[in-house]
């Protein structure tokens, strides 16, 4: 998934790095000194690292891929029943026994209305019918999603004393709505949030 952000570093590799491959090359630096070179790469993201273990792709119907790393289980494709509406999601296996488990999907649907802004207010109109004040916006954004106009959505659902959070990246891509979620217990929610933000970056349409 492509978010247009603001960047104020060069993509370049700074030339002391350069520098160093050459002087541990001739022994002038120690492998440990090189290694720590080698780590701040990673750290300030020049170099990204896949996940290990059974790391691989989560594609469905060779509309978009995703990253499905270790730790992740995918569950069962879901479609509504009238085939409007399909989702495919990865749960953490971790989380799998809690009744609602941490999870990232990828939902696609029609639009209802004419454009995403309608489709949002149909959405909303019935979160409130179903949910009332239960459901609370923390954030809303615009962005660019895969070039596409689309939105960014913080939320907290509470119901008793059980409380859901969720961010949510939406966006219309030829005639229909694409929404990348994710979704965790309020306590368990920053556990996995950082490893979640990676896969769902890893959001790719197939086209």
């Amino acid at each position: 998934m492509s978010i247009s952000v603001a960047s104020s570093q060069s993509d370049a590799i700074p030339d002391w790095i350069k520098s160093a491959a050459g002087w541990w090359a001739d022994d002038s630096i120690s492998d440990a000194d090189y290694l720590a070179n080698i780590q701040w790469l990673v750290d300030e993201g020049y170099i990204t690292l896949g996940a290990g273990g059974d790391s691989s792709v989560m594609m469905r119907d060779s509309v978009y891929s995703i990253e499905k790393p270790y730790g992740w289980e995918r569950q069962i494709p879901y479609t509504d029943e009238l085939g409007q509406s399909t989702r495919d999601s990865l749960v953490h296996v971790d989380t799998i026994e809690n009744e609602i488990p941490t999870i990232i999907s990828v939902t696609i649907s029609g639009i209802m209305g004419e454009d995403i802004d309608e489709h949002r207010e149909w959405g909303t109109s019935l979160i409130q019918e179903y949910l009332g004040d239960a459901f609370n916006h923390t954030r809303v954004d615009q962005a660019i999603i895969d070039g596409n106009t689309g939105y960014v959505d913080e939320y907290v659902v509470t119901i008793f004393t059980y409380g859901l959070q969720g961010i949510s990246y939406s966006f219309e891509h030829e005639g229909l709505i694409y929404e990348v979620k994710y979704e965790s217990d309020v306590g368990d929610y920053d556990t996995y949030l950082g490893e979640a933000e990676h896969i769902i970056q890893s959001f790719q349409l197939e086209d």
